[in-house]
């Protein structure tokens, strides 16, 4: 009984954590740059609900940490209930409402200053989730290190992509379409995402460069907390005793890694949504809230639960959640581009409109934009719990 409650507070803490740290740190950016462009921000809320602590900065904006811990927003001064981007009418009554009671200056609310400060300011949200995923890489690489293992093929599994294209046992796989994928963590991270596509692939086999086409099948396993997900594999093994050669970072390089770990995420994830798009991934990859509450908790409490000594432990929960924040950080971040009116992808998408018309849209056409982009968030919401319940079902099954 009193495993079963702890195990549920580290589930539900470890949750929790996570959400908050990535949405402050998103609305942090739209904080930070808002105020070095001197707008006047009157609220700073982690989750929603009734505040359960608030303060109030001596800029004038009352941060608060809302009853519901799941999302957070940065309201600025003038933000407008149904559009944040309001045309030219709505910006005329706000600047005579503000001069009549003449407590801010006009060049301190968000709507009246320049559509690139506004562009930038909206772009600073995602921008910082990308930052926070390289700083968090870059540390992991920085006191941990990668190694390098080469992709020497030590089996190939009956009936697999790879023996139907010809792959022998001490095969070096060289490159896959241009590729280098001579370290095999790259060689994943490419054929992952290419089930049925044929790859045109170079293995070392003998002293000498042979050309295959190899056609990664889809196969459903088990991730790092049971639950079921589908991936392109060849069907190899690596070699009996393969050699992992560690790899070592001082400051600089570990930021290069750090940046390239994101830039590749993020190129993966727009592969993935361009394969959904052509009818190629089925979608169930992604998820939602219950997929993160489940991944974060369950990898937390798995982690806690392991039979090794208590700091080992503790280690090992630090690991597993700083690498996914920095997974779902780049999610977020990615999430928030989108061009759904709402998100700040939808804002830029007005801006842009803005700097090239010289005006804003109009406040009707603005309003079917948000109306719109909430009943998109609506079915893609549904659509993701229904893969949510379908993975935290895999789990137990």
């Amino acid at each position: 009984m009193l495993s079963g409650l702890v195990d549920t507070l580290i589930f539900l803490t470890s949750f929790l954590v996570v959400l908050s740290f990535l949405v402050y740190f998103h609305e942090l950016g739209h904080y930070s740059v808002a105020r070095f462009f001197n707008v006047a921000v009157e609220r700073f809320s982690i989750g929603f609900g009734k505040p359960i602590a608030q303060w109030t900065a001596k800029s004038g904006t009352k941060w608060s940490i809302g009853r519901i811990p799941l999302g957070g927003f940065v309201k600025f001064l003038g933000d407008a209930s149904g559009a944040s981007n309001p045309d030219t009418e709505a910006l005329e009554k706000l600047k005579n409402e503000v001069r009549s009671e003449g407590n801010v200056p006009l060049d301190q609310i968000f709507h009246f200053k320049p559509v690139w400060q506004r562009m930038l300011i909206v772009l600073a949200g995602p921008v910082f989730n990308f930052i926070l995923a390289i700083g968090i890489f870059a540390g992991l690489g920085l006191a941990m290190g990668s190694y390098y293992v080469e992709s020497e093929v030590g089996r190939v599994l009956p009936d697999s992509a790879a023996e139907a294209a010809g792959v022998q046992v001490g095969d070096k796989i060289l490159r896959m379409d241009g590729r280098d994928v001579s370290d095999f963590n790259e060689l994943r991270k490419y054929v992952v995402l290419r089930s049925n596509n044929d790859i045109q692939t170079v293995v070392e086999r003998d002293g000498r460069e042979v050309e295959l086409i190899l056609t990664p099948r889809r196969v459903e396993e088990k991730d790092f907390i049971g639950g079921k997900s589908s991936a392109g594999k060849i069907g190899i093994g690596l070699a009996e005793d393969p050699t992992f050669v560690p790899i070592e970072f001082g400051p600089v390089e570990a930021l290069g890694f750090g940046v390239s770990e994101v830039k590749d995420t993020i190129a993966m994830t727009g592969h993935y949504i361009g394969r959904i798009f052509k009818g190629k991934e089925d979608g169930k990859q992604l998820g939602s809230i219950v997929k993160i509450a489940t991944m974060t908790g369950k990898s937390a409490v798995d982690a806690a639960n392991a039979d090794v000594p208590f700091g080992k432990r503790m280690q090992m929960i630090l690991l597993r959640l700083l690498t996914l924040a920095a997974s779902l950080s780049i999610a977020l971040g990615v999430a928030n581009l989108m061009p759904i009116p709402v998100l700040d992808g939808g804002h830029l998408v007005y801006y842009s409109y803005e700097a090239v018309a010289g005006r804003p849209l109009s406040q009707k056409k603005q309003e079917i934009g948000f109306r719109f982009g909430f009943a998109v968030l609506l079915t893609l919401f549904v659509i993701l719990t229904v893969n949510d319940i379908g993975y935290v079902a895999s789990i137990f099954s």
